[in-house]
């Protein structure tokens, strides 16, 4: 049985782990991992209070993105509905209501990614 060629052009490098993120940091700042861990742990636990329900709801990581947590409503279901491509009714599903979290890069990134 002959294998699925890959497309040419298409990159096959993976996403970078956390320990491997650790890894990188700590050597380039001639830190040990232990620290980097802790550094990061710290980062992620001030972004959570932040976004959380105590907090303002909003964070900026300076030099990276901008992060806002907004809520969204439920939606009641119970409705009966026509669908377009085979004109079968169906009746809708509630929906939970959720927090959304929208992150948004800063313009240097957006830029530097065009």
């Amino acid at each position: 049985m002959a294998k699925a060629m890959k497309p040419a052009g298409k990159k096959t490098a993976k996403a970078m782990t956390k320990s491997q993120f650790i890894a990188a940091l700590a050597e380039k700042a001639e830190l040990s991992k232990k620290q980097v861990d802790t550094v990061l742990n710290e980062i992620i636990e001030t972004i959570m209070g932040q976004l959380g329900a105590k907090g303002p709801g909003k964070f900026v990581f300076p030099g990276l993105a901008r992060m806002t947590l907004t809520r969204r409503e439920g939606v009641k279901g119970g409705v009966t509905k026509i669908n377009p491509l085979t004109g079968k009714e169906y009746v809708t599903k509630d929906k939970p209501a959720y927090n959304q979290i929208k992150i948004r890069p800063i313009k240097a990134i957006k830029e530097a990614l065009k």
